[in-house]
């Protein structure tokens, strides 16, 4: 049931628990209160997830896609809360027939908790039946403090991880952001490529994302590149290149100095996206698609300069 084994030394603990696809503004109140709670108790904060999305577990014709993958939820928790313990639950069948009791009383004995934070419409148990009163009422009788933070509205509407991937299929790339309070990114490893973005002057760095990751329109975006090495804005490409490939397979290439694409390969990098730019192209001629990447570039660095001038 645990993807990690649970604390042998059964340390009391601050648990935050959630599903918390995206961790958006939403899931950051919730975990921000977890966070500060153990930083006054001087206890381990555990964060308590899920894998996979309970819906994609249990037959439902349209499989949920993530918005940040287990690895970037991962490298997500650790940024924000240095030094967290996080568990993924595996969502089988053996827990999606456990009762809201017993689910609860399993958390109890291997996290220790002594406060359990949560957002309101977090459900468990079979067919969900366990609710906010549910666990208030079960960790009251055991001595254990409770908190149930009130989701977030953010121009009128609720945040939530739904709202946030419909965003994203929309290409609403400046609120995707905003709603997530951080760059939506993209995580994964440098692949050699056809080298045809260098033959025609724009050397570009690979990386297949995976297929569970929602991703947004095919198209052109601005942004950076994270690795070990430091951050770089990028010119973004999200598609399968129907000038050059009839491959169909989508394919996120990183367009930065020739130097640094020759020293990614294998690497892992971070792609965050931050405006975009266009939708895909398909061209007739290199010729066409080497023009218009010029424009793009020239569109890209015409960004650079604006951001950079609000910022000083």
């Amino acid at each position: 049931m645990l993807s990690k084994s649970y604390p042998k030394d059964y340390l009391e603990s601050v648990v935050a628990l959630g599903f918390f696809d995206g961790i958006h503004l939403g899931h950051q109140a919730v975990l921000n209160r977890a966070a500060t709670i153990a930083a006054e108790k001087e206890k381990p904060l555990r964060i308590i997830t899920f894998y996979p999305h309970p819906r994609n577990s249990i037959g439902h014709n349209h499989t949920i896609k993530y918005i940040t993958t287990y690895a970037e939820k991962y490298q997500c928790f650790q940024s924000f809360y240095p030094g967290c313990e996080v568990y993924f639950l595996r969502f089988n069948r053996q827990l999606r027939h456990t009762s809201s009791e017993s689910f609860l009383d399993r958390i109890n004995q291997w996290f220790r908790p002594i406060a359990v934070i949560t957002g309101e419409n977090f459900r468990f148990g079979y067919r969900t039946q366990g609710d906010q009163i549910f666990l208030q009422n079960f960790f009251k009788k055991r001595g254990v403090e409770t908190a149930i933070i009130p989701s977030i509205s953010l121009d009128g509407d609720v945040l939530s991880s739904t709202m946030v991937r419909q965003l994203i299929e929309k290409g609403d790339i400046k609120k995707v952001n905003k709603v997530l309070g951080y760059p939506f990114s993209i995580r994964g490893r440098i692949v050699k490529g056809k080298q045809i973005g260098s033959q025609i002057g724009f050397p570009t760095a690979n990386l297949l994302p995976v297929s569970s990751k929602i991703m947004p329109p095919h198209g052109v975006y601005f942004g950076f590149m994270n690795w070990k090495k430091g951050e770089y804005p990028a010119l973004i490409y999200i598609g399968t290149k129907p000038t050059v490939s009839q491959n169909q397979r989508r394919v996120v290439e990183v367009h930065i100095s020739h130097q640094i694409c020759q020293s990614l390969y294998q690497e892992r990098i971070t792609v965050q996206l931050q405006h975009f730019w266009r939708l895909e192209k398909h061209f007739l001629t290199i010729e066409a698609l080497k023009e218009q990447i010029t424009i793009d570039q020239a569109a890209f660095n015409a960004y650079l300069q604006h951001t950079q001038g609000m910022i000083n």
